[in-house]
């Protein structure tokens, strides 16, 4: 057997706000690369309606229908490690808070949640910079802490070698070190246009994607490559006809 394990991380799918067409390539893709690991970088959920300075028409969107978007999509990709995002930490924040009924509707949702993570025997990370880190050998897996135009060399300056999420942008940085200090942002699945972005020149940088690729279970050394959509298609080397 092979020493060298393949290995998909997806992130940010957002719950009912993921894109369609995007998911669809992601699965296609994943049956035809049959990884060895999987990675949910976080932000499964979307939860606009739990953010803070949500609108009242935010408050209104349903947490239910959000949440069953994700777990039906958490149920297909079957992840073995799962990194909490900053969105889901707000169902998490709900579950902890002491607002009544709708505290105790929190504690449900996450104990469905986190019940489904134990039947698939799926490693749940906290939206933490110091312990929400998923290892694959020598490559750290995370949700992300910083984002915008310097987001992975932040990130490369921190965590060094690693692969991740949250900025919905797709980012490669490289800095100087004696190991690899490289940072990578992956993409996203879900809307480019979302509701709450829709004045952002930032998410102009936000593209469709994932990361793939392959990590040696015994030296820990990996090779990482980048799916992302280009003209509304996911163009991998074997569709190429030159």
């Amino acid at each position: 057997m092979s020493n060298w394990k393949r290995f998909l991380f997806a992130s940010d799918v957002h719950g009912s706000e993921q894109d369609v067409k995007a998911n669809k390539a992601l699965f296609t893709f994943l049956g035809d690369y049959r990884p060895d690991i999987r990675v949910m970088g976080g932000d499964l959920f979307d939860f606009a309606a739990l953010r803070k300075k949500a609108s009242e028409e935010e408050r209104r969107i349903s947490i239910k229908e959000d949440f069953e978007a994700g777990r039906e999509w958490f149920g297909q990709f079957k992840p073995g490690h799962m990194l909490e995002g900053n969105h889901d930490k707000r169902l998490r924040l709900l579950a902890e808070e002491n607002r009544g009924p709708i505290s105790d509707y929190g504690k449900v949702l996450q104990g469905t949640f986190l019940e489904d993570c134990r039947k698939l025997k799926c490693a749940w990370y906290p939206y933490d910079k110091r312990h929400g880190i998923a290892r694959i050998g020598n490559l750290k897996c995370l949700h992300g802490y910083a984002h915008g135009i310097g987001a992975a060399r932040k990130m490369a300056q921190i965590y060094g070698a690693c692969i991740f999420g949250h900025g919905h942008a797709v980012q490669f940085s490289s800095i100087e070190g004696l190991e690899d200090r490289t940072a990578r942002m992956a993409g996203c699945l879900c809307k480019l246009d979302l509701p709450y972005v829709e004045a952002s020149l930032g998410s102009l940088m936000w593209r469709h994607g994932w990361i793939f690729g392959v990590v040696h279970d015994k030296t820990g050394n990996y090779m990482c490559w980048q799916a992302e959509e280009i003209e509304g298609k996911f163009i991998f080397p074997k569709d190429v006809n030159v």
